[in-house]
């Protein structure tokens, strides 16, 4: 954006609506994630458990 001599805008949740609807694909319960979670202060981690 700034190279286009836009202002970023820090509270852009242009990302959070996007994960919200991720989370409604593929979650069982988008409330309480078990795949796609909120790591506070780092951002968002997808998260698999492997069974063999």
């Amino acid at each position: 954006q700034l190279a286009k001599g836009k202002e970023l805008d820090v509270f852009d949740r242009s990302i959070d609506v996007q994960i919200s609807r991720i989370r409604k694909l593929i979650e069982a319960n988008p409330n309480k994630p078990k795949y796609l979670k909120t790591k506070w202060g780092y951002g968002y981690v997808f998260e698999i458990t492997l069974q063999s």
